[in-house]
């Protein structure tokens, strides 16, 4: 397992900066923010050869684009078309950046809310998008995610089978997957088996006071709860359980640090590496 982090937590530096940043703290990916002033699919075509360039240069691999495209499932079929070709558009600049995975949003509401055509609309087109890509040889990555339709582990592993494209995989995610409460250790990794293509790193905690730094509230089959982003360690989602199959199993993808702790996106970057690893080294002398 290599360790990338999601430039989203670097969101206020510009790109430069955020691999130069990567690069000093020891990551060996990055995971790129589908956001100005990091990209999308609308960023010129001579400012994606720089970027190639600036990648090349720091030897930072290129592991995803974290994209904001999809959504299918509430928006209309116009919507619908228009973001197919946002997502073209992202699929020649990834041609140039010789990078193979975006995410894509299969939309919502929460599984629990869902109702049978949330779901044949979503499939509809993310049937089309997988199908798209893969003339590109790119992979498809939906983010197991509170709040979409595919927010438990069975939902995710429905909804992958019924696409039925070997292109299209899952982004495990303990930090959603415990606010959604469903399970984020070996029986999810064991379920979800070859269909993980990616995995984002972070920690919550279940809280009763909005007013605290990092607090926010999330729709669940609770009702109405507030969550608080911590850092690795200090919620509530342990992450040895997944670590140690996930290295069982010889995952040999990315493990990518997403932590939206209230703390300076610097601070962040590099107390999750320290975390990361320790975690790695835990789970590891779990398995001798």
């Amino acid at each position: 397992m290599k360790i990338s982090l999601f430039s989203l937590v670097l969101s206020h530096l510009s790109l430069e900066e955020a691999i130069v940043l990567c690069k000093e703290i020891g990551y060996d990916g990055i995971e790129l923010w589908g956001n100005e002033p990091h990209i999308s699919p609308d960023t010129p075509m001579s400012r994606v050869k720089e970027i190639k360039t600036l990648l090349d240069d720091n030897k930072i691999d290129l592991v995803a684009i974290g994209s904001y495209i999809g959504g299918f499932s509430t928006k209309s079929d116009m919507e619908c078309q228009k973001e197919f070709e946002q997502l073209e558009k992202y699929l020649d600049i990834m041609q140039v950046l010789k990078c193979n995975m975006i995410r894509v949003d299969p939309g919502g509401p929460n599984g629990f809310l869902a109702h049978k055509y949330h779901y044949e609309k979503s499939l509809y087109w993310m049937a089309k998008c997988a199908d798209l890509a893969k003339k590109y040889n790119v992979r498809l990555v939906m983010e197991i995610h509170n709040g979409n339709l595919i927010e438990t582990v069975d939902a995710a592993k429905s909804y992958v089978e019924q696409l039925n494209r070997d292109n299209v995989g899952l982004i495990h995610d303990a930090g959603n997957m415990y606010i959604t409460d469903t399970d984020f250790g070996k029986e999810s990794v064991d379920t979800l088996g070859n269909k993980i293509f990616h995995v984002h790193v972070k920690d919550e905690l279940r809280i009763n006071d909005d007013s605290l730094p990092g607090a926010f509230h999330s729709q669940t089959i609770y009702g109405d709860e507030i969550f608080q982003q911590k850092f690795l360690g200090e919620g509530a989602v342990d992450h040895i359980p997944l670590l140690t199959t996930l290295l069982e199993n010889k995952y040999d993808g990315y493990l990518s640090i997403e932590c939206h702790a209230a703390a300076p996106g610097e601070e962040r970057a590099k107390r999750e590496f320290v975390a990361i690893n320790k975690l790695i080294e835990a789970a590891k002398k779990q398995n001798k």
